[in-house]
């Protein structure tokens, strides 16, 4: 929130109130999109995905915090969520290296949100 509501220079901005609601949005759609699909996929619940979905969420969102409305904020965090799933596979497939899915969550969620 600090980085995201502070960048619109001051709190006082009628900006902020909607980079705040987007910043809230995108990262609950992405938590709540992963756990479905991992739910879906896995036949279990994931803690870590859960966790990661939300971080890709608020990667996913940055880009556009101030201009995204607020369903595109929710569809940026679902989006989010996927891309995160997919390129987590994706870096384990390939052999990366990667155990806290850093390349996932900032790397390809960072791609999508720029997108």
């Amino acid at each position: 929130f600090g980085f995201n509501c502070g960048s619109t220079l001051t709190w006082d901005s009628p900006n902020a109130g909607h980079v705040a609601v987007t910043t809230t949005l995108s990262p609950s759609a992405a938590c709540v999109t992963g756990m479905i699909v991992t739910r879906i996929l896995k036949k279990k619940w994931d803690l870590g995905v859960a966790v990661n979905c939300v971080l890709g969420g608020l990667v996913s969102i940055t880009a556009g915090c101030s201009t995204l409305t607020a369903g595109l904020a929710v569809l940026t965090g679902m989006i989010g969520a996927l891309v995160y799933i997919g390129s987590s596979k994706l870096m384990k497939k390939i052999g990366v290296d990667d155990p806290v899915d850093a390349i996932a969550v900032h790397g390809f969620c960072g791609i999508w949100g720029v997108i």
